[in-house]
């Protein structure tokens, strides 16, 4: 991926996908996310509903944010930047990038140091807020687990 990046930039190499390649890598990524979906999942979703679109907004306006401080430091255009700093996978975000006249390699090559520092740093910021949020109650046994477990219990006092 560095050599390629080096060759593509320097301008010795021209990477390009052929439009086949493209069209089986969208429906692949399409349908990795639309089978991951269960009822269980969309249930869970729609109690979540009011928090998840609040975290979206919060979100695309951070990047928006941060897509403006790239348009006005180094005069990017501004799809260009709000695609380098959008949230969520680089398959998406490239797939939208080689679809738009954007410079994609600017836009990849930003998704791949957000990913790296997420690599690096998202253990300790995990520990940092994890350290700091009260835990929830422990969980109480579902009845039938209560039996189970007094079952087994009995039949080590029969022992």
């Amino acid at each position: 991926m560095i050599l390629g990046t080096a060759l593509h930039s320097s301008g010795l190499v021209r990477l390009e996908l052929p439009p086949w390649l493209l069209a089986v890598s969208y429906a692949i990524v399409g349908w990795s996310i639309g089978l991951g979906f269960s009822r269980d999942i969309l249930a869970h979703a729609v109690r979540a509903l009011p928090q998840i679109l609040a975290a979206i907004v919060l979100l695309i306006a951070f990047a928006g944010l941060l897509a403006l401080m790239l348009v006005a430091a180094f005069g990017i255009d501004p799809l260009t930047a709000y695609l380098a700093t959008s949230p969520g996978g680089a398959d998406s975000v490239a797939i939208i990038a080689a679809s738009s006249r954007v410079d994609v390699s600017f836009v990849m090559a930003l998704q791949t140091i957000r990913f790296l520092f997420l690599l690096l740093a998202g253990p300790a910021i995990s520990r940092f807020i994890a350290g700091r949020i009260e835990p929830l109650p422990a969980a109480r046994p579902a009845p039938e687990d209560q039996t189970l477990a007094q079952v087994r219990e009995d039949e080590g006092e029969l022992d």
